[in-house]
C-alpha cells in the first residue's frame, strides 16, 4: 500500500530532500532500504483505527513510502523527530561532501559550501543563512581538531 506522509520542514531541506530523492514541486517517494525509508520504518506503529490528519504550515515536503501493513502509521508526536533526522541528514551530506573537497583542494571551504547549496538550488541567505552552514563545517573541523589532539599528544618513553 503506498502511504504518503506531509511534513513541515525548512525550505532548505526541502530542497535537498528533492534534489537528493529526484522528487519533484515537493514531493518525493522513498524505498524502505533508504536511509530516510530507513528512519520511517523505524518510527511507524500499528494503529488500529485511522489517525486524524495533522494540518502543516509552511513550506512542506509530501513523502511517499511503501508499507505492506495498511494498520501500519506514523504517530504525529514523531514528526518533529523524523524533521530533526532528516536535518541530521542534511548536515552529514554537506559535511562529507565539503570534507572531501577541502581536503583535496585545501584552502577556504567557503567556495564548497556554497557549490554544495547550489547543487540542490538552495539560495544562500534567502533559503538558509551561509553562515550557518559555514558553522556547520567549522563546528565539525574543531570537534576533530579536539579528538585528533588528544590522540597526538603522546608522550615518547624515557630513555634510561
Amino acid at each position: 500500500m503506498l502511504k504518503t506522509l506531509t511534513l513541515s520542514v525548512p525550505k532548505y531541506l526541502q530542497k535537498f530532500l528533492v534534489g537528493e530523492y529526484s522528487g519533484e514541486e515537493g514531493r518525493i517517494h522513498v524505498e524502505k532500504w533508504s536511509q530516510l525509508g530507513s528512519l520511517i520504518d523505524l518510527v511507524s506503529r500499528s494503529y488500529p483505527f485511522p489517525l486524524p490528519v495533522q494540518q502543516v504550515r509552511g513550506t512542506t515536503i509530501q513523502i511517499t513510502y511503501y508499507c505492506r501493513e495498511k494498520s501500519y502509521d506514523i504517530p504525529p508526536d514523531k514528526y518533529p523527530a523524523l524533521v530533526r533526522s532528516m536535518d541530521e541528514l542534511f548536515r552529514r551530506a554537506m559535511i562529507c561532501e565539503v570534507r572531501k573537497v577541502h581536503e583535496m583542494a585545501g584552502g577556504a571551504y567557503g567556495p564548497y559550501v556554497r557549490s554544495f547549496l547550489d547543487r540542490y538550488d538552495i539560495v544562500a541567505d534567502v533559503d538558509v543563512d551561509f553562515e550557518t552552514m559555514r558553522k556547520i563545517y567549522r563546528d565539525y573541523l574543531a570537534r576533530n581538531d579536539r579528538k585528533n589532539g588528544k590522540n597526538l599528544c603522546v608522550k615518547s618513553p624515557a630513555v634510561a
